[in-house]
């Protein structure tokens, strides 16, 4: 047996000793400190690829786990990638981890969207009043009711009865209290209980790459109660799509282990946290719509998705799909109920339909996956589509959803035109030096002047930065470009090498734009500048191809909906500085913010929204790039800034 080790962990002003003995001692750093309950940010799978788990060796020594070479503490901390360095035998070492390798580094909530269509009030899972009068006398109870109930709401969808709508006996009032639902092919009907008084809730969840955001809604008033988000515990098996695919090709076992990531380890803690915060019991959560990617979705329904994998990018499905709650991994913790006459009720209305209500059906409610259009069209553009207004204009727009995939959907007249490029999750922060996505601690606008030293900049939650997020990073691309520090390749410019802000790195020059919060530079690379560049040379590229398409120009646009909780708090000036929008002028812009979740919201209160999305879905035409002959040159012309 290997002898025992010691492993000694700084992380902001805390000190944590972690006693590793036997096998626990080939463990990687990062697998040992998430089992001490330290998780690290391994956003690449654990596979070296990026630099999401950086800690610094202080002292002592560790081993590589693949080269078996020593690295051995110096005067000057090492940077390293946790997921590839592990203990000595009888050993010791200590590390700092900077705060921004922490995978529970607290994302901003990224809940913030414009709707730019109007709803109906008809909610996937709402409470009714029946005239007692509307029934068939000659009628089974539960015929009658859903004759009367089809004939009174005029719905493209037949209305089904639950089994416990036959064991009602004849109503002795002129009002049928009665619950209906919406379960995909059909709608369901309930009897209510005017005795119970439990309001209803629903939750609308955008499950992004990176980011899962949801929503806590009164179905009754259709009230926003509460909003909470958290890295998507996927991250930490892979960084984007394609790594994850990768993943469920290669160990198809990992289908079962992202789901519960996703589902268990991140949807859960957050409708927990939410119906805590509100006061409001799982009981009371009578419906779901999840809007995503398409692999996100495959992966939340524990679906394979290794056919999207290879040619020809085929789905499992791209159908609106209802699962119940019982055929997830989801056990959300009950509390105690909001009632019409217990603690404060989120809003009068529902208060006042709260009597309406049966809490019965709402231990299993239905699940909604929003539909998507293609492999890689996923339901998340569909709902953006819907949610930006653009799908009822006559003029040509475009939607342009920026994040760790770059989705792009194009309507010109009757046509609706959809691509995807790999923009990666750079404008995420991650894979950068400093980089982090959005949260408290991280720099969100850096502002450079050609006559200053220093430049100024926007922290989130107004406290010592410890990194640098998306915003800032284009903020930087576009104003180091315009101050001269940055020439169109993306290299810091000769003439800026006197400037006391930029040094020389382990990995070229840098630019120092903050001492952070641990006593550590905060700074962009040149090599962090060509990441940028990249992902934006992809979004640039996919808007001038999807355009060349169809012979249109970008003053032919009338508005380019930019899109993404990423895309609502942007410079718009420096968006399109930094070449992101190729020749779109600050007028056309139109930020419109996380249209995924606004999607889900409009669909949870409005269930005519489904057929809407699924007609959009339908008709949208997937434009492949890499079968585009001017991709790739057009990619590469992009490059610059």
């Amino acid at each position: 047996m290997a002898e025992g080790s010691l492993l000694t962990v700084r992380v902001a002003d805390q000190t944590h000793t972690i006693a590793a003995e036997g096998r626990r001692t080939q463990l990687v750093l990062s697998a040992l400190l998430r089992q001490a309950g330290i998780a690290l940010n391994t956003r690449c799978g654990q596979r070296g690829l990026c630099d999401g788990c950086l800690v610094d060796l202080l002292s002592g020594q560790l081993i590589g786990a693949s080269s078996g070479e020593t690295l051995a503490a110096t005067s000057e901390p090492h940077s390293i990638p946790a997921c590839q360095y592990h203990l000595p035998p009888g050993g010791s070492a200590e590390i700092h981890v900077p705060v921004r390798s922490l995978l529970a580094h607290e994302p901003q909530v990224v809940t913030s969207f414009r709707i730019n269509v109007s709803r109906a009030h008809d909610p996937l899972w709402q409470c009714i009043e029946l005239p007692a009068a509307d029934l068939r006398p000659d009628q089974p109870l539960a015929d009658a009711v859903c004759e009367a109930v089809a004939r009174q709401r005029d719905y493209d969808l037949p209305v089904r009865a639950a089994a416990e709508l036959a064991l009602l006996p004849p109503p002795a009032t002129a009002v049928l209290p009665l619950v209906l639902e919406q379960a995909g092919d059909h709608w369901l009907v309930y009897p209510g209980d005017t005795a119970t008084q439990a309001a209803p809730f629903g939750v609308a969840v955008d499950v992004g790459t990176t980011t899962v955001v949801a929503m806590l809604v009164d179905l009754a008033s259709g009230e926003i109660v509460n909003t909470a988000s958290a890295l998507n515990g996927q991250v930490r098996l892979g960084d984007n799509v394609l790594t994850r695919i990768q993943v469920c090709i290669t160990h198809p076992r990992m289908i079962g282990r992202l789901q519960h990531a996703v589902v268990t380890r991140t949807l859960q803690g957050l409708i927990e946290q939410m119906l805590r915060e509100s006061g409001v019991a799982a009981e009371q959560i009578a419906s779901l719509v999840i809007a995503g990617n398409t692999t996100m979705l495959h992966l939340f329904a524990a679906v394979d998705p290794s056919s999207m994998g290879t040619a020809p990018f085929t789905a499992q499905f791209l159908e609106h799909r209802v699962l119940r709650v019982s055929e997830l991994p989801l056990r959300v913790q009950t509390g105690s109920a909001r009632t019409a006459k217990g603690a404060a009720r989120p809003s009068r209305q529902a208060a006042a339909n709260a009597a309406k209500c049966d809490p019965r059906p709402l231990h299993n409610p239905a699940v909604h996956l929003l539909p998507s259009a293609a492999a890689y069209i996923g339901a998340d553009v569909i709902a953006g589509v819907f949610a930006s207004g653009m799908v009822y204009q006559n003029e040509t727009r475009m939607l342009v959803d920026v994040g760790t995939n770059g989705e792009i959907v194009l309507k010109h007249g009757e046509r609706f035109l959809g691509c995807a490029t790999a923009a990666g999750p750079a404008f995420e922060g991650s894979g950068l030096s400093c980089g982090m996505r959005a949260g408290r601690g991280a720099i969100s606008h850096i502002r450079l002047d050609k006559e200053s030293t220093g430049p100024e900049i926007d922290v989130i939650g107004d406290v010592a930065p410890v990194g640098v997020c998306g915003t800032a990073y284009v903020d930087f691309v576009a104003q180091a470009r315009r101050a001269g520090l940055l020439r169109h390749t993306g290299r810091f410019a000769p003439e800026a090498a006197a400037h006391p802000r930029l040094r020389t790195g382990k990995h070229g020059r840098e630019f120092v734009v903050a001492d952070g919060g641990d006593s550590k530079p905060i700074y962009v690379s040149e090599s962090d500048v060509a990441r940028l560049l990249q992902a934006k040379a992809a979004i640039a590229a996919g808007i001038v191809c999807l355009l060349n398409r169809v012979g249109l120009a970008p003053a032919d646009v009338k508005t380019l909906h930019l899109a993404g909780g990423f895309g609502f708090h942007m410079d718009v000036d420096n968006v399109i500085r930094c070449g992101l929008l190729p020749g779109f002028r600050r007028e056309q812009i139109s930020l419109v913010g996380n249209t995924s979740l606004a999607g889900a919201y409009l669909a949870l209160l409005d269930s005519g929204v489904l057929g809407e999305m699924k007609q959009i879905a339908a008709g949208l035409e997937t434009i492949e790039l890499n079968l585009d002959p001017n991709f790739e040159s057009c990619y590469i012309d992009h490059l610059a800034v």
